[in-house]
């Protein structure tokens, strides 16, 4: 291997190293807060969902790691061909991220909550890294992804037993798809720009 490989090998690791690091001073972050603060803070004895608001930004500003098809892709390709694409074009961090929350929620649920990382995976379909409305974008996003989630929790507590979850579901998603959208904004800029530096870094060391 040569010098400029192994170099180039080591600037990688420490970027993902510290990428990786960066995410789990994130999750800590935000389950303390959640647990201190949110959890003190409801309508109607509803709250917002810290976790899974960073889970589905996670998704839509990381996104897939597949690049989009072009247009004679698209062209040639059949539509099982382009299903399975769309399938398979998920947020594996997001999923990842979704599955770590879900590990700390574990511990006050009767069941491992699976909603999470399929949101965070989900979430990837819709990228807005390169749309210039982002912003205004992920608020409706934040909204619908929210509410199925909460859809997916509430059937599989249902299916362990948990009494009472069906009546209550609707009142709980759409409160929480409202609150967790509020603040949508205030998780997805810093980690945008995050995003963009990430990038520029990227760009400044391939020079």
């Amino acid at each position: 291997m040569s010098v400029f490989a192994m170099s180039f090998f080591s600037i990688r690791t420490r970027r993902r190293i510290a990428a990786i690091s960066t995410t789990a001073l994130i999750i800590a972050m935000a389950w303390v807060l959640q647990l201190a603060v949110v959890s003190k803070l409801s309508f109607n004895g509803i709250m917002c969902s810290l976790p899974l608001t960073i889970i589905i930004v996670w998704g839509i500003t990381f996104g897939s790691p597949l690049s989009a098809p072009t247009t004679d892709e698209l062209r040639l390709s059949t539509l099982r061909t382009v299903l399975l694409r769309q399938v398979l074009s998920g947020s594996i961090s997001g999923a990842l991220l979704g599955a770590a929350f879900a590990a700390l929620y574990s511990s006050v649920l009767p069941v491992y909550p699976f909603a999470y990382p399929l949101t965070g995976w989900i979430a990837g379909y819709f990228c807005l890294r390169n749309f210039n409305k982002a912003l205004i974008l992920c608020i409706p996003l934040v909204v619908i992804l929210t509410f199925l989630a909460e859809a997916m929790m509430t059937l599989e507590l249902y299916f362990v037993g948990r009494p009472n979850v069906i009546e209550g579901f609707l009142q709980i998603a759409v409160t929480e798809s409202v609150l967790n959208a509020l603040i949508a904004p205030f998780v997805f800029l810093p980690m945008r720009g995050w995003f963009e530096f990430d990038r520029y870094r990227e760009m400044m060391e391939a020079r």
